[in-house]
């Protein structure tokens, strides 16, 4: 296998072997080097399940992955319940519960997961028998436990809640229903009431009706021969029934005929998320998928692509944009789409449209195609070094009837992409004439996309995609000021009529300890929040018991610790750390340098929100929402800037208030940790308990 790559690597940068090294050019493709990748051996049980073996015996450890190769099937009324049934499969089997499953799992230093098209477990060579054993009876011998299914349930609806505060979820949302439509699987959403209909009767019926052999394939790969696969299949997948199992055909999505401008207002959004989509008839293996796959790294695929280059290097729109033609044996596509600022939102599409056209219009450069060609030939080298992609192959070709020597012969069909190949790659996929453009943003900005839109109707849409009126922009109680809104929203958080009063109640708040929980990818996370007046703070993040970060803050220096080790902040880090101390800093607005503007009335999951600009001494700007009926915060916006020099979105939804010691506070919160949404629930909340100065010391 190194011999194949190192031909390769060496084929794609021969030039580099010339005396004088032109370093202004890319290194033209050489001949492509013929490709012995080698056939796994594969051999079918009595029942169809059909087995494929990647013999080696370099490292002692093996892999079982599992695939059910069926159809994709319309969930309607019970969208999940494909994703809830395979991740139930691993909850336990008629005589092992979950606990007993995992620790097995464990003590033997494996891996086994389920999913919904089957299952992948791992572990040493010497274990294989015993591991496969426990998947074997995962797939064959499911309990679908109520109490495990009421445990996802409930994490399945928390992570439906905290999508909403989520633009790139929203966007990838409605992006599924403006493509497909929702009466194709792949335009499906989940909702509530999905979730509430799932059943243990509903995860067995699925379960009995797509998991046959007859219709899967388990590709072995690693350290076991031929012979002992044969043994330890028929031993334990040998008794899986084979039945008929039903097939399900859905009509081709159709691209839009002509530009369709599409918006999903999200509050307080600093930055939209721009999607250029359509479906294609596009499938594995099409007689130009070569040419397809160069023409869209040059387009969107690579750094170096046209979208890119445009949109980061040359205008600093977005720290990224990508784009391309994915193939699909059933709906293909087209996607490209970046996150940028407000203020350059329909520049942006415009960049976007344009690239749509040079790509059609103009062929590349030559050192365009030959630095595509050599990264995709390094990519596929490097791909080599993996057995699961040399089983991945052989999977390939038999689910979607490639030719036997589809790989083998893969590097020569790359070379031989020519200019006009590209070009007629790019007319016959790229349609910037019609297509359809996904906003999801600040809907102030929504009007300067109009010009886009083929007959000049931007259609709105919930996060669910479905369509929403948009209404006129409801205007502000004349003499209504920001000031105003906070004032009502301190009454309404503490029982008080005057301003006076409130300040009175929160002097006697000396210090305040809030703790939290949420559940995060199965684990329980807790978060611990203390405040000591007038300004020391720690927050404290913790993962199944140990500390992930801890950041503290003692009057004057403050730093974080944790996994990541330790660092003392300075700087801007230390002063932002220091205005975010300040206890009960909403009450010192005035004295802190804050202003505030009142600016629209926004809709807040479906009800009305006065918008509050909050503009500090330095200008950064973050955006309150309160509830008009009830008075009380209800969701908040900001930004900062990311370890990469990123902009990133951070945001906060409130609800759940409840009084303690005399003052409501919010016991659910949603926020997120980059693309993350967390749902944090407050467990406690402790006024004047009489923490000590120590608690926060910093060294």
């Amino acid at each position: 296998m190194k011999n194949i790559i190192t031909t390769i690597l060496l084929t794609a940068s021969v030039s580099l072997l010339h005396a004088q090294i032109d370093r202004t050019t890319a290194p033209k493709p050489g001949i492509a080097p013929q490709i012995n990748i080698g056939t796994p051996a594969s051999f079918t049980l009595d029942n169809g399940l059909k087995v494929f073996v990647v013999e080696n015996h370099k490292l002692p450890k093996v892999s079982f992955q599992l695939t059910i190769d069926k159809d994709p099937v319309l969930e309607n009324g019970t969208v999940g319940l494909a994703d809830m049934m395979g991740d139930m499969l691993s909850a336990g089997t008629t005589t092992k519960t979950k606990a007993q499953i995992d620790e097995e799992i464990d003590f033997v230093g494996a891996s086994v997961s389920t999913f919904s098209s089957g299952f992948y477990a791992s572990s040493l060579t010497k274990h294989s028998d015993k591991v496969l054993g426990i998947a074997a009876d995962i797939l064959l011998n499911p309990a679908f436990p109520q109490e495990e299914l009421d445990k996802k349930k409930k994490r399945a609806f928390s992570s439906l809640k905290s999508l909403a505060t989520n633009a790139d979820a929203i966007a990838g949302r409605v992006t599924s229903v403006l493509k497909y439509g929702k009466n194709h699987p792949y335009g499906e959403v989940q909702m509530r009431s999905d979730i509430e209909n799932i059943t243990i009767e509903a995860c067995r019926k699925y379960y009995t009706t797509y998991f046959r052999p007859n219709i899967s394939y388990l590709v072995i790969v690693g350290d076991i021969t031929v012979e002992d696969a044969k043994k330890l299949t028929e031993k334990y997948l040998g008794s899986w029934e084979k039945a008929e199992v039903p097939e399900h055909k859905y009509d081709m999505p159709l691209a839009p005929k002509g530009v369709r401008v599409a918006f999903v207002n999200k509050p307080g959004a600093v930055q939209s998320v721009i999607k250029v989509i359509y479906p294609v008839d596009y499938k594995v293996g099409a007689p130009d998928a070569a040419a397809v796959s160069v023409m869209s790294s040059i387009f969107g695929g690579a750094f170096s692509s046209y979208l890119n280059a445009n949109l980061r290097e040359d205008k600093a729109y977005t720290y990224g944009a990508r784009g391309g033609v994915r193939a699909d044996n059933r709906v293909g596509s087209f996607n490209a789409g970046a996150s940028v600022r407000n203020e350059v939102t329909d520049s942006s599409v415009t960049e976007f449209l344009f690239e749509m056209n040079h790509i059609i219009n103009e062929k590349p450069s030559q050192a365009d195609l030959d630095r595509i060609k050599n990264n995709m030939n390094g990519g596929f080298a490097l791909s080599l070094e993996n057995d699961q992609t040399i089983a991945r192959f052989a999977l390939n070709i038999e689910r979607y009837g490639l030719p036997k020597d589809y790989y083998q012969t893969y590097l020569s069909r790359l070379q031989n992409v020519q200019f006009a190949d590209v070009v007629a790659a790019a007319k016959k996929y790229i349609h910037p004439e019609n297509c359809i453009i996904l906003v999801v943003g600040n809907k102030d900005i929504a009007g300067t996309l109009t010009k886009f839109d083929s007959d000049g109707v931007i259609e709105f849409y919930d996060i669910n995609g479905d369509v929403k009126v948009d209404k006129p922009a409801k205007e502000l109680p004349s003499g209504l000021t920001a000031e105003k809104v906070l004032e009502d929203y301190f009454f309404a958080i503490t029982g008080e009529t005057s301003m006076k009063s409130v300040q009175k109640k929160y002097k006697k708040i000396k210090d305040i300890t809030i703790a939290m929980e949420a559940e995060m990818q199965g684990m329980k996370m807790e978060m611990v929040t203390k405040q000591m007046a007038p300004n020391k703070s720690l927050v404290e993040w913790k993962m199944q018991g140990m500390t992930v970060q801890k950041q503290v803050f003692d009057g004057e220096k403050g730093g974080s610790s944790g996994m990541q080790g330790k660092k003392a902040l300075e700087g801007e880090e230390l002063e932002a750390m220091k205005n975010e101390a300040v206890m009960n800093k909403e009450l010192k607005y005035e004295s802190l340098g804050y202003s505030l503007k009142l600016e629209s009335i926004e809709d807040v999951n479906g009800k009305d929100a006065y918008k509050v600009a909050i503009t500090d001494a330095k200008g950064e700007i973050s955006y309150d929402y309160f509830d008009i009926e009830s008075r009380l915060k209800v969701y908040s916006t900001s930004t900062e800037k990311g370890p990469d020099g990123s902009v990133v979105e951070t945001y906060a939804e409130f609800s759940d208030y409840k009084e303690v010691d005399g003052i409501m506070y919010p016991y659910s919160r949603v926020r997120n940790m980059g693309p993350q949404a967390i749902d944090l629930k407050v467990t406690s909340i402790k006024v004047n308990d009489k923490l000590k100065s120590s608690e926060f010391a910093w060294e």
